[in-house]
């Protein structure tokens, strides 16, 4: 080897030396992985967290659990996510966190400040699903899941459209909120969940935001006129009346707005495909009588659903953003006030399929 080389050679292995390794990383095995993380409102002015870690198979024979959960209080989320350190053996982890459950009480006081590190620290997912809680967040996140998922894939997967998922239960992630905190044509609507007597919890509804307070609440029924209003319908839903048990297998709405005199003006018609599931206690109705119950049904549904986000003054279905070429910067506040005054007008077209012969017109007599 000439000189050159190894002059060369012995440069190349003095860099080797200035290379630097993982030294600040923690292997897996040396990790806590946070499934679930809750908040809610503790004395003064602090916040309580709850986390749920999942536990690897190899510690399942000992715990005979396949989680376990730790709280912790703190002035800040963050605050109380470093003190949860001092406890275990381990660094926790929140990079994976699936579900974030909100106590209703918390949520009345505002959700801003405790969402607020998610969004600079990127600590939390962005995709977690997130959801408000009625009920003990203590016993909610010490109840085992009965299908054995693992801690927060479970809560993720009760909203998935590809598993538990339905179009009443409004899948709603963290940076959806967020972005809608500072969108003021677009109030947020997040799922519901109360604490159950044979699970650890179970659906109850759509609460409605106004800023990041909640002002009012939605039922599972006029949850689904919601759906089906802002092209979030997915899959098929039974609705349940007197006549019939129908399945809607396809919805599209079309949404026209206008502004006259002042007044927002909001014309909605959704055209529904429905397929016949049970005609049992149908008796001596026709088609038409059936179709005409679904649609005073879903017009009183739509009544009640518009009163409740017009009173409050909360467009949780994004109206106002159909508005923002027509309003000034300085009207953007105001848009509030003047969904509280919109007009808004809905109509139906239902078609009912697969009815068999039970609603063959007999042939005319002669």
């Amino acid at each position: 080897m000439s000189r050159g080389s190894r002059i060369l050679a012995a440069c190349c292995a003095a860099t080797l030396l200035l290379l630097c390794g993982c030294w600040d990383s923690r292997d897996v095995d040396n990790r806590l992985i946070v499934g679930a993380l809750g908040l809610e409102h503790a004395d003064g002015d602090t916040v309580r967290i709850w986390v749920r870690f999942p536990l690897p198979k190899a510690t399942l024979e000992q715990s005979k659990k396949d989680f376990f959960v730790i709280s912790q209080e703190g002035h800040t989320v963050p605050d109380a996510l470093y003190k949860v350190g001092y406890k275990l053996p381990k660094a926790v982890d929140a990079s994976s966190t699936r579900a974030l459950l909100i106590d209703e009480k918390l949520a009345k006081v505002g959700l801003a400040p405790y969402l607020e590190f998610a969004m600079r620290e990127r600590s939390v997912p962005l995709d977690t699903v997130v959801a408000v809680v009625r009920g003990n967040m203590e016993h909610i996140f010490s109840s085992p899941n009965p299908t054995g998922e693992l801690s927060g894939i479970y809560t993720k997967l009760f909203f998935e459209p590809y598993a538990g998922g339905m179009p009443r239960k409004n899948k709603t992630r963290l940076w959806e909120i967020y972005s809608k905190f500072h969108n003021p044509f677009h109030a947020n609507l997040i799922p519901l969940l109360k604490e159950g007597e044979q699970n650890s919890f179970e659906f109850a509804g759509n609460v409605i935001f106004r800023g990041d307070k909640i002002i009012g609440e939605l039922n599972k029924d006029e949850s689904l006129l919601y759906q089906l209003f802002t092209h979030r319908f997915h899959d098929a839903e039974v609705e349940l009346m007197d006549r019939a048990d129908v399945r809607i297998v396809h919805n599209i709405s079309h949404i026209d707005t206008s502004m006259k005199a002042g007044i927002p003006t909001i014309r909605i018609h959704c055209e529904l495909s429905l397929t016949l599931i049970d005609s049992s206690h149908w008796g001596d109705a026709s088609k038409t009588d059936v179709v005409s119950e679904l649609e005073t049904e879903l017009k009183g549904l739509a009544k009640s659903m518009f009163e409740k986000t017009q009173r409050a003054g909360a467009d949780v279905f994004g109206f106002g953003n159909r508005y923002r070429g027509q309003l000034t910067s300085s009207q953007y506040a105001d848009w509030s006030e003047l969904y509280k005054r919109a007009r808004i007008d809905y109509t139906f077209g239902i078609e009912l399929r697969n009815t068999g012969l039970q609603f063959l017109e007999p042939p005319t007599q002669r």
